[in-house]
């Protein structure tokens, strides 16, 4: 499982340098985040910290194509093909694949590791770290576009959330992040 990890995030890190997505700090927060939280629920870390660096390893691709809703089955695709000839069981190739496909939420979640995954991509927008990471990355768009990018997103990962712990840390951070976006519209 190490080396595979290995594999993926070196190609995950290559595509993210070619493409400048998704965004090198978001990368690690949503790894960092994901971690954390496979320690804390009992879930398998190698499969959550897999799954965090695919879950967008083709959003780049996918912009530069003109194909962004398509990012996710780019990126489902591309992790059957690396992991096609590992020496992962099936069923971890099943968990990883899932960790890639829900992380925009799904009604009833794979595994926990697939949750987890869908929760720590959160992070990126609706905590203030992740979401001052967009603000500067983006702050060559109309301040218009900006906000209305950062509202969608912000609502967009709010709805994803689904577990407890995430919901009760991040909701200070996301009330501000509120907040901040309609200081700036008004």
């Amino acid at each position: 499982m190490i080396i595979f990890f290995e594999k993926a995030k070196s190609f995950v890190l290559e595509e993210q340098k070619r493409t400048s997505m998704p965004l090198l700090q978001h990368i690690e927060l949503s790894s960092n985040v994901g971690a954390k939280l496979a320690k804390e629920l009992g879930a398998n870390v190698q499969i959550v910290e897999t799954g965090t660096y695919l879950m967008d390893c083709m959003i780049g691709e996918a912009l530069e194509q003109g194909r962004l809703p398509e990012h996710i089955k780019m990126s489902v695709e591309k992790a059957d093909e690396l992991m096609k000839n590992s020496s992962l069981s099936d069923k971890d190739k099943e968990n990883i694949r899932h960790c890639v496909l829900e992380h925009h939420g799904v009604k009833k979640f794979y595994s926990l590791e697939s949750e987890i995954c869908c929760n720590a991509d959160c992070y990126r927008f609706i905590s203030i770290k992740g979401f001052s990471y967009a603000m500067r990355y983006l702050r060559d768009m109309s301040l218009n576009d900006l906000i209305i990018l950062l509202e969608n997103k912000t609502q967009e990962k709010w709805g994803a959330l689904t577990l407890k712990v995430c919901k009760d840390e991040l909701e200070p951070q996301y009330k501000l992040i509120i907040k901040l976006l309609a200081e700036l519209k008004g």
